[in-house]
């Protein structure tokens, strides 16, 4: 049974899921599923695992803000004040002031190596808000990213957002919305690029590994279409709305359209 039959409204990515709201939780489980499909499917040489990094969110009020932290810093406490509603007094003199409130962000990445640990063979990415506006955590992962550029260890590089900035590239001069980027250590700086709107399906890509081990083919579109079913993300979209983030005039007649036929909007 094709995907459209069983209830799903886009032929590919569904702009809904890049909220906010909901985009953490999201990313979360395309890591978590890509890294279960490779456990199934990678050679028996080879190991992979979930790594975490955190982005702290400082919140002044309506202003928010990030700084990069590590994530093995542990403090005692849930981070949480335990004043509840009380009134802090002052002395004369003093002045009663805020402080910022901070939340941790954990954005979680794959890593696959060999049995023998060192060097990594590959790093797959999921893009996420922090990483493409700017702030602490795009200077972050553009330092990360360098850093695996400049390495033999391959990187892909999934990018399911429309808002802020892309990640620099040559030799695309495109401006379709979302990419996937495959880069092959073994042949860099070349590297292969697969750019795609919301029209249209999400690309199958190979993730590299060593010599001529043949690497597993991701479908990425189907691990997207199971994670919207299973979770119910029907539920948590408002098709009368239009998704955040910049939509072209063709995309908006196409979506209002699509959307309309399938009964999903007034």
């Amino acid at each position: 049974m094709a995907y459209d039959d069983i209830g799903l409204p886009f032929p590919g990515m569904n702009p809904y899921l890049e909220a906010r709201r909901l985009w953490p939780e999201v990313h979360n489980k395309l890591i978590s599923e890509i890294h279960y499909f490779l456990r199934e499917d990678l050679p028996l040489q080879y190991t992979v695992t979930m790594e975490e990094r955190v982005i702290v969110e400082e919140s002044f009020g309506d202003v928010a803000r990030q700084r990069y932290a590590v994530p093995d810093v542990n403090i005692a406490g849930d981070g949480q004040s335990g004043g509840g509603d009380v009134v802090p007094t002052t002395d004369a003199g003093s002045v009663s002031v805020l402080l910022p409130e901070t939340y941790p962000v954990r954005e979680w990445y794959i890593e696959i190596r060999t049995q023998s640990r060192l060097p990594s063979v590959a790093i797959l990415e999921v893009l996420s808000h922090s990483n493409k506006r700017a702030g602490p955590g795009r200077r972050a992962y553009i330092e990360k990213r360098q850093r695996i550029l400049d390495s033999a260890t391959h990187l892909v590089e999934i990018d399911l957002l429309r808002t802020n900035n892309p990640m620099s590239i040559v030799g695309y001069d495109g401006d379709a919305p979302y990419r996937i980027l495959v880069s092959d250590g073994r042949v860099r700086p070349h590297a292969a690029l697969y750019p795609f709107d919301m029209q249209s399906a999400i690309p199958s890509f190979v993730v590299p590994l060593l010599g001529q081990d043949e690497g597993p083919t991701i479908k990425l579109g189907e691990i997207c279409n199971d994670i919207y079913l299973r979770g119910h993300y029907e539920r948590y979209a408002d098709y009368n709305d239009d998704p955040e983030g910049p939509l072209s005039a063709d995309d908006r007649v196409w979506l209002d359209q699509m959307l309309r036929e399938k009964g999903l909007r007034c």
